[in-house]
């Protein structure tokens, strides 16, 4: 069965329909070994990494593509399927390409 693909989104922007997503933004807190918090400017959100080889530190900026889980309808967390180093990216242009691919489709 072919993956789902992922939509380009910032915490903000994430929406109760979407499923499979991808979001850049910052290591925050690492929370023991299978969980970290990802910040991308616009708010935070947990990420599940229990099956994942994650090398990254504190501040790294990656792109995280997983699943959103939910419950009761509600945004619980992001389960990472693939993680990406991103500390190449100017992260501030990222973001203002991503609101006009937003805007002006």
């Amino acid at each position: 069965m072919p993956l789902q693909s992922a939509k380009q989104r910032m915490i903000k922007n994430l929406k109760n329909e979407d499923e499979r997503v991808q979001i850049t933004g910052y290591v925050r807190e690492l929370v023991e070994e299978e969980q970290f918090v990802l910040d991308d400017d616009t708010g935070k959100i947990g990420v599940d990494i229990k099956n994942i080889d994650f090398k990254f530190k504190e501040n790294d900026l990656i792109n995280v593509i997983g699943n959103l889980v939910k419950e009761d309808d509600e945004i619980k967390m992001f389960k990472a399927e693939i993680i990406q180093d991103k500390n190449q990216l100017n992260f501030e242009y990222y973001k203002k390409l991503y609101e006009l691919k937003k805007k002006y489709g």
